[in-house]
């Protein structure tokens, strides 16, 4: 099992909280986490500000602890605590905040005898308590169980990316070889859904494109005779129709003319027949449960007496499958070659 050691950063003034420091980070350290703390690089200037940023960067959770004084001040009159506070929150760190429960208690060379910087420090203290769960202390045994118990609570609630030892870590190479299997799967399920989109497939306990479907044909509304026809011939012979968006009663006249000039009707009355109503609706049905077609609103303009109408009807229209199954009825299919005589 792996395992993840988190790194804490302790943050403080420096001076008057080098002890209270000190035990906290030998504690952290004792319970399992990577201190990090002011002890190494107390924050005096800019240059070394943006240091301990890189440092904070790598930790998990950020702890400060304020005491009695403010600060040293870096720009904007803002002290370098409050600047890695910021810059903590700034990357999402977790903060955990621990006050001097009796800053009126702490002696006077411990504490700011700048107005300015108590003010400042007045105000640092109520934005840590702003938004979040403080712990006050007033010894650095106190203080030390706190930020222990604070930063497990914290493990527990949101963990960090912590730290693992280098032999349990996993093989960079590995890593490259995943995300090379990681794309090689993306592209060939890729393939797989193009290939599914290009194989032409319909419902299984529907009649097929080989089955026939019989229709009634009608003659001022009295059925005059019935026409059968395979459901793939119905489907090209009306393609050009749905591929022009054409309406349910055109498509009704065309098949009733075709029964019609296939049955030898006058040339003169064979416009007058029309595909019963409801059997149109049932080949209609028909092929939009195979997905060839769909319905769709169209408009059709034109002029009346120099007046522009518009009539608003609902077509037959051709789908992206549609176009694919007749496209494979009207491929031609590959022979196989002729060998070719010998030389004699």
């Amino acid at each position: 099992m792996v395992e993840t050691v988190y790194q804490v950063f302790v943050s403080s003034t420096y001076a008057d909280l080098k002890e209270q420091r000190r035990h906290v980070s030998e504690t952290l350290a004792k319970a399992g986490y990577i201190p990090s703390g002011m002890e190494l690089f107390p924050a005096a200037d800019q240059q070394q500000l943006e240091f301990i940023k890189r440092v904070i960067d790598r930790c998990d959770y950020y702890v400060v602890v304020v005491g009695g004084r403010y600060g040293s001040l870096a720009d904007e009159n803002i002290s370098f605590t409050e600047k890695e506070y910021e810059y903590a929150l700034e990357k999402g760190i977790p903060v955990l905040a621990f006050l001097h429960a009796s800053p009126d208690d702490i002696p006077a060379g411990k504490t700011d005898q700048d107005a300015q910087k108590a003010i400042k420090l007045r105000s640092f203290r109520d934005r840590l308590a702003t938004g979040r769960m403080i712990d006050q202390w007033t010894d650095p045994h106190e203080l030390c169980t706190k930020v222990v118990i604070a930063v497990a609570q914290a493990v527990n609630l949101k963990p960090g990316k912590g730290w693992i030892r280098g032999d349990q870590a996993i093989d960079p190479k590995i890593l490259q070889e995943l995300e090379r299997t990681r794309i090689e799967y993306s592209a060939l399920k890729a393939r797989l859904q193009e290939i599914d989109r290009d194989i032409v497939t319909f419902p299984e306990h529907l009649a097929g494109p080989d089955d026939y479907l019989e229709f009634a044909i009608t003659h001022e509304k009295e059925i005059v005779g019935s026409a059968r026809y395979q459901i793939r011939e119905l489907f090209t012979s009306i393609f050009e129709f749905l591929v022009r968006q054409d309406s349910e009663s055109n498509i009704r006249i065309f098949l009733a003319s075709k029964w019609a000039n296939e049955n030898n009707v006058a040339s003169n009355n064979r416009y007058f027949y029309l595909v019963s109503e409801t059997d149109a609706k049932t080949i209609r049905s028909h092929l939009e449960s195979f997905g060839l077609m769909q319905l769709t609103r169209q408009a059709h303009e034109y002029m009346t007496f120099d007046q522009p109408r518009k009539e608003v009807y609902v077509a037959w229209s051709i789908t992206h499958k549609g176009r694919r199954y007749m496209a494979s009825l009207s491929a031609v299919i590959k022979t196989p070659r002729q060998g070719c005589p010998d030389k004699t």
